[in-house]
């Protein structure tokens, strides 16, 4: 077969499909993208604030924390106790600087009057702040500040 007969006979073929299967996939990959990227700006991410220093009182807990985290500490913020079995719910009521070593204790209250059992390893997460899977990736990258 030569090149213009075969040209032509593609050119026909292309003007008898109408190319519906190929359109559909398309606009679902379109809407796919859009999709995602409605999740990446949209949708809120939780950002903790985690310590292993963890002092279990019988109605609150104190939780020490490195200096830098004074910054995004506030009283009124959710947190949670981890403990090996179970997971406790608190609010931070009260917030301290130790002066000698720049390190912050956060006074939490537990959330429930249960008591708390006795654990060899302990864990407290405050969230400090929700923000987008963009911003998380903006931030990684070195483009925008925390």
């Amino acid at each position: 077969m030569n090149g213009p007969i075969a040209f032509s006979k593609t050119l026909r073929a292309l003007d008898a499909d109408s190319f519906r299967i190929s359109n559909l996939v398309l606009l679902a990959g379109l809407a796919l993208l859009a999709a995602w990227v409605w999740w990446l700006i949209a949708s809120r991410v939780p950002q903790y604030e985690i310590t292993r220093d963890v002092q279990i009182q019988p109605n609150r807990f104190l939780a020490t924390f490195p200096p830098r985290a004074l910054e995004r500490i506030r009283p009124g913020q959710t947190a949670s106790l981890h403990l090996e079995s179970e997971t406790i719910p608190a609010k931070v009521i009260a917030l301290g600087a130790d002066a000698a070593t720049g390190q912050v204790r956060a006074i939490l209250l537990p959330a429930t009057e249960n008591r708390v059992p006795p654990a060899s390893h302990a864990e407290v997460a405050i969230e400090v702040e929700r923000i987008s899977p963009a911003t998380l990736i903006l931030r990684a990258s070195g483009v925008a500040r925390p």
